[in-house]
């Protein structure tokens, strides 16, 4: 469950890097590109601007390994993405009337899925929790007749 959150955190913080790549260049028809407008790996230290999801992927291939909850928080951000945009991704990103302001407020839009998300999750929890504690007792203890 504590994973889960933080997953949850991660995920949006991947959202808000991307943001931020995007702010910086964003392209079309391809996942990144470099200075010349080359495809390239959005890892790549020479890519200059990215799609959507292009920028989320290179945020997730830079975070250090080690981290158990970055796949999970990368998978959230490409989920939430797809949400947000109601497409995949990419074919959204590299329709032709697309612009990067769009592309900007979908970023925006998927982290604050992620982010109602976990609120919510967490208001479920609580509602489970107690729902089950008010069950327990009876199923642990048998009743004597």
């Amino acid at each position: 469950m504590e994973g889960s959150r933080d997953a949850g955190v991660l995920a949006e913080q991947m959202l808000s890097s991307a943001y931020e790549l995007i702010l910086g260049g964003w392209c079309q028809g391809m996942s990144a590109q470099d200075e010349l407008g080359r495809p390239i790996e959005p890892s790549s230290a020479f890519a200059r601007s990215w799609s959507a999801p292009g920028a989320v992927e290179r945020v997730w291939r830079r975070i250090p390994p080690g981290d158990d909850d970055t796949l999970a928080a990368f998978e959230r951000a490409n989920l939430a993405l797809s949400a947000a945009v109601h497409d995949v991704p990419q074919r959204w990103n590299d329709a032709v009337d697309r612009t990067r302001e769009q592309v900007l407020d979908a970023l925006v839009q998927a982290s604050g899925l992620i982010s109602a998300l976990r609120e919510r999750s967490l208001e479920e929890d609580l509602l489970d929790d107690l729902e089950r504690y008010g069950t327990v007792p009876d199923a642990l203890f048998e009743r004597q007749v």
